[in-house]
């Protein structure tokens, strides 16, 4: 689905093309400088990060993703001269990865009528013995680090790989949450998992995800996840809405601007870094259809600050720079019809 497919009638506003370029890092020196030293063999300093910074599980995201695009031999580095634990976990969060790349890469994206295809049984083979590397490596770290709930998380990935049942999942989510409550990144990751691609249901992702709009801290980067089951749900509703239909629905226009209001009145303005994933995620989810939505928009683009994550933009072809601004630009031309 591309960028006409959420907002088609989107142009340029000069006066907000101020970003150029796509920061993995999110302007975030911290998280910069864990790179760095990643890059330099500076293991030392990177461990004591890893062990002591709140931002860890952000590093561990961003390092692990298809954006960022790290190379395996950089962590193996690590791994063959300390052998520490996150070195292991981290590995094994890129062999995931670029198994799941690999499968993609071979998958059509779309089957036209009735023509059918044949998985490459190499390909398969090649993702299988991946997954079940990663398996391996993550388990190893658990038993030698039982308090840890990072190997917990990549036990998510890797277990949606290998098509684990949800009971199975559900066990290494309350695993992880049980040594660290609501963890923005197993959240999500237990979210994915939960969708109807995956072999879940729309009832099981809002469940979860309202559970979490409960229970979780206010202001928690968590929340993340009840403007992520509405994304993932407008790409895939049955009725056949296009996304930008979907969310306009009243009911969930509704529930998401007023999670949205909670979210920023529990975050500081000067949005932190972990705030980032979920303000990022209300900004493509929230429409601006009366005059308090379009102030929360307005104050929620204020606090990202040019600063886009991954998700959700990288789900569109277009870039993440570009699919940004174009929302940017549309929410805000929306909105300013209130402010006439």
């Amino acid at each position: 689905m591309g960028l006409r497919d959420i907002f088609s009638t989107a142009k340029p506003v000069a006066e907000l093309q101020r970003l150029n370029r796509f920061d993995p890092f999110l302007r975030d020196s911290d998280l910069r400088a864990a790179f760095r030293a990643l890059m330099e063999g500076d293991w030392g300093r990177l461990e004591t990060f890893m062990e002591s910074s709140p931002k860890a599980w952000i590093f561990s995201q961003i390092i692990t993703s298809p954006v960022v695009g790290i190379e395996r031999v950089n962590l193996e580095r690590w791994v063959d001269t300390r052998q520490n634990h996150f070195a292991r976990i981290l590995l094994a969060g890129v062999i995931l990865r670029d198994a799941f790349e690999m499968r993609n890469a071979a998958t059509p994206e779309d089957i036209v009528g009735d023509i059918t295809y044949e998985e490459d049984p190499e390909i398969i083979h090649a993702y299988d013995s991946a997954i079940a590397e990663a398996e391996s490596m993550l388990r190893d770290v658990v038993r030698e680090r039982p308090a840890m709930a990072d190997p917990w998380i990549f036990l998510l990935i890797s277990g949606r790989g290998a098509g684990v049942p949800l009971e199975e999942l559900r066990q290494r989510f309350d695993n992880a949450h049980s040594r660290a409550p609501f963890r923005p990144d197993a959240c999500r990751e237990y979210l994915q998992s939960l969708t109807e691609k995956w072999g879940g249901s729309q009832t099981a992702v809002f469940d979860f995800a309202r559970w979490l709009e409960l229970e979780a801290p206010p202001g928690s980067p968590a929340r993340e996840a009840l403007p992520i089951a509405h994304i993932e749900q407008g790409l895939v509703d049955p009725t056949g809405a296009t996304i930008t239909g979907y969310l306009a629905n009243p009911d969930v226009a509704e529930e998401l601007t007023a999670s949205l209001l909670n979210f920023l009145n529990a975050t500081a303005v000067e949005a932190p870094t972990a705030s980032l994933g979920a303000l990022n995620a209300y900004a493509l989810a929230v429409p601006p259809q009366n005059a308090r939505a379009a102030r929360l928009i307005e104050d929620l683009f204020e606090r990202i600050d040019n600063r886009p994550t991954d998700y959700p933009w990288s789900l569109y072809r277009e870039g993440i720079t570009k699919v940004f601004g174009e929302v940017q630009n549309e929410q805000s031309r929306s909105a300013a019809q209130f402010s006439e």
